[in-house]
């Protein structure tokens, strides 16, 4: 391949170091998520403990698992009894929580509860005590076929297997953005 000023430009040796790179970065990735280690904040309900591993070579490396942070576990465990036992919606469910700040703390400070951010949780493999990775890809989200998940309790779950399944959403119910365009696109699994 030519440039405009008639140079030579090597690009497979770059694209296969970029190939090289990105199956090694994601290799890590698929075994940190295995090992159970939380990447990434930790979702609403949990925070995150730093501990040290040290791995067979002898190298000590920082991790992070998950922990319940009791005063949002607490509204996460709340969110799945109204949607699993009481069939509430998740708008209805935002409701309830912004109708009492002090003891449903916002997942933003100073922010309010939106049906988004309730389906978020509902829908968030790690309140079974699983850690997961790869939900998405290019922002859509993929087959769970295709998520990278641990095994289960790695942490402590705030929501048992049967309560979360019951409290997913329907085939009937629409996703948040197409019941609320002002809610932004989620980011990433």
């Amino acid at each position: 391949m030519v440039d405009a000023r008639g140079n030579h430009i090597q690009w497979a040796a770059p694209a296969a170091h970029h190939a090289e790179t990105t199956r090694r970065a994601r290799q890590a990735m698929v075994e940190l998520v295995r090992a159970g280690y939380q990447i990434g904040p930790p979702p609403y309900g949990y925070r995150a403990l730093r501990i040290r591993v040290t791995d067979p070579s002898g190298h000590s490396k920082l991790r992070a698992v998950l922990v319940p942070d009791w005063q949002t576990a607490a509204a996460v465990k709340q969110i799945f009894i109204w949607r699993a036992d009481h069939g509430l919606t998740f708008a209805v469910i935002a409701a309830r929580l912004n109708s009492d700040p002090s003891q449903y703390a916002a997942p933003v400070p100073n922010g309010r509860w939106t049906p988004k951010a309730v389906r978020r949780i509902v829908t968030n493999v790690k309140y079974t005590g699983r850690q997961v990775w790869a939900r998405t890809i290019a922002g859509r989200p993929a087959p769970i076929e295709q998520w990278v998940t641990s095994a289960p309790k790695v942490h402590e779950p705030l929501v048992d297997e049967r309560t979360f399944h019951r409290a997913q959403p329907g085939p009937t119910e629409l996703p948040p953005s197409a019941t609320d365009p002002a809610d932004s696109p989620p980011s990433a699994a």
